[in-house]
């Protein structure tokens, strides 16, 4: 089977995997809609201390900058904890149906809020890493052209990385109640043996993701013809409106598919028991074989 025929029927089996258990589609719209009611909260304290920066004397610009790295660290703290808060949701419902159960929305909410300790202090880590690449970001603005691309540049090797190893944070978490340092162990741990097939997973879906935004397009440019008589600004608007929460609702379903999937290698990884709705091919081919060294 070939790389992106795999990943399309990890795709298939994963979306068979959501479909029953329907309230997996919930928790991506939950967390959308407290992430933007946070960010909405946040924004106005940092609009009223962009303005007043502006007035302050110089001796003051240090303390104000520190408040700015404190609001984007609360910022970064927000988001990071509404984003594990409902992934815990989805990898514990996923779990229950692994194990032949069918978790409800109250079931793994109450699970979620019993883990809400590891959850905080996932997300702090989560915070204080972006809070670190955010400060690497402002020190490459302020260097030279070599610099700045050499600083930047080695903000997104790390960036990068820290999303490889964290792949399967959650689910330690969920599984074996891993706080942040453990977890992470335990999922470079199951990185190790799952890595080119977390890749395939990673890039294969963003392919199949990427093919199915041509429908959207094909909508709102037909939705645009169709309103070209008119073309006033709600027309345009009304068009790209229309790709844009299709642009968002296939994002967040393909989040929750890309957690079941983590869930499924997980799981396989850690007892070799393949999950249910997936076969003994798909499985084994996610981990990489081990070379036989000959004399």
């Amino acid at each position: 089977m070939g790389v992106f025929s795999r990943s399309w029927e990890i795709t298939k089996i994963s979306f068979r995997v959501i479909s029953k258990d329907k309230e997996l589609l919930i928790y991506p719209f939950l967390a959308a809609i407290f992430s933007m009611l946070f960010s909405f909260a946040i924004l106005f304290p940092t609009i009223f201390f962009s303005w007043i920066e502006t007035g302050i004397p110089d001796d003051m610009t240090t303390a104000f900058g520190l408040i700015e790295y404190l609001i984007v660290f609360v910022t970064y703290l927000g988001l990071a904890l509404i984003a594990t808060f409902f992934n815990v949701c989805v990898v514990y419902t996923v779990k229950t149906r692994f194990e032949g159960g069918n978790a409800t929305l109250g079931s793994s909410l109450a699970f979620a809020f019993k883990k809400f300790h590891l959850i905080f202090a996932w997300s702090l880590l989560s915070a204080t890493v972006g809070l670190l690449l955010y400060v690497l970001e402002q020190f490459a603005q302020n260097l030279g052209n070599v610099g700045e691309v050499l600083v930047r540049f080695l903000r997104g090797i790390i960036g990068m990385v820290w999303n490889i190893v964290t792949i399967f944070v959650v689910p330690g978490m969920v599984y074996y109640g891993l706080g942040p340092k453990a977890a992470i162990k335990k999922s470079i741990n199951t990185l190790s043996k799952t890595w080119g097939e977390s890749i395939v997973r990673h890039y294969g879906m963003g392919l199949i993701q990427f093919l199915l935004l041509i429908p959207g397009a094909a909508i709102a440019t037909a939705l645009g013809f169709l309103l070209y008589p008119t073309m006033d600004f709600w027309s345009i608007v009304l068009a790209v409106g229309v790709f844009i929460v299709y642009l968002i609702v296939l994002s967040l379903i393909f989040n929750v598919a890309n957690s079941v999937y983590n869930t499924a290698l997980f799981v396989y990884a850690d007892t070799g028991k393949i999950p249910t709705g997936y076969n003994q091919n798909l499985m084994s081919n996610a981990f990489k074989e081990k070379k036989v060294r000959t004399r």
